[in-house]
């Protein structure tokens, strides 16, 4: 598997169970995030797992990213 699915902190060759992301109930649909914290409610399950998919392609992006170099021009 690949490395970058893992924190970077998290032991080479650890193995962990994923735990489900969705959660229901009855204010609607939610995603966990790292750290516990749920992202919703959403309306239906489609749409939190929508925001999910695009929660994941935000992260990955900000990984690519070499902050240290970045910089801000106004």
């Amino acid at each position: 598997m690949s490395r970058s699915i893992y924190r970077k902190s998290d032991p080479i060759n650890s193995q962990f169970e994923k735990s489900p992301r969705l959660v229901v109930n009855d204010q609607g649909f939610f995603y966990k995030v790292r750290g516990g914290r749920l992202n919703g409610p959403f309306e239906t399950e489609k749409e939190a797992r929508s925001d999910l998919r695009v929660f994941k392609q935000v992260l990955a992006i900000e990984e690519q990213l070499d902050t240290e170099n970045l910089r801000i021009f106004s």
